[in-house]
Formats: C-alpha cells, sequence, structure tokens
C-alpha cells in the first residue's frame, strides 16, 4: 500500500481534503464525506507513526492549506461555495481532536 510508505515517511502533514476529481472539496457536503473521512484517517495514522519516530519534544508540522478559488470549487461568478476560513478551523480541530487522542492512548 502506497499510502503507508508514505506516512511512514512523512515529518510534517498538509490539511486539505481533495477526491480524485478536484484538488480541495467542501468539507460538509454529503457527498464528500468519504473523502473527509479517509484524510481524517491519513492524518491520523500518519501523527500516529511520526510520534513514534520522534521525541516527546518535537514540533509536529500541520498546515491548513486551502487556496484560493481556483484550488476550491467556484460558481458561476467565481465564487467559493463554503467558507474556507471556518474549514480550515474544521481541520484543525480535527487534528487537535486526533492528537489528543493519541496523547491519552500512549
Amino acid at each position: 500500500d502506497y499510502i503507508n510508505q508514505i506516512l511512514d515517511r512523512s515529518d510534517c502533514f498538509q490539511g486539505r481534503v481533495a477526491s480524485r476529481e478536484q484538488i480541495q472539496i467542501q468539507l460538509d457536503f454529503p457527498q464528500h464525506q468519504v473523502w473527509v473521512d479517509i484524510f481524517k484517517e491519513w492524518w491520523h495514522e500518519g501523527i500516529k507513526r511520526w510520534k513514534k519516530r520522534n521525541s516527546e519534544d518535537a514540533t509536529l508540522v500541520f498546515l491548513c492549506e486551502l487556496g484560493p478559488p481556483g484550488y476550491a470549487i467556484t460558481d458561476a461568478q467565481k465564487l467559493e461555495l463554503s467558507d474556507r476560513w471556518q474549514e480550515a478551523l474544521q481541520i484543525k480541530a480535527w487534528i487537535q481532536s486526533i492528537w489528543n487522542e493519541l496523547e491519552e492512548s500512549a
């Protein structure tokens, strides 16, 4: 499985959710939930593996990278279909939750 090889070597992570068709997708659209779940699992597994490879005082870099229109899906007036700032905050909350869960299980 190629993703496991990548996760085994990852020292930082980027926070955005993509699909096979789109580089960034809206987090709350029902049709995107399968991709949201996949990315959350990759982040969980990647952070877990990172923590095993690094000392307790190491710093993990996680960058919420939500690009401007052109990356995000837009409507006919070139307006984004979601609030990218709120999505960045949502991803941040997910990562904090993953981190806390891994800390508690250590």
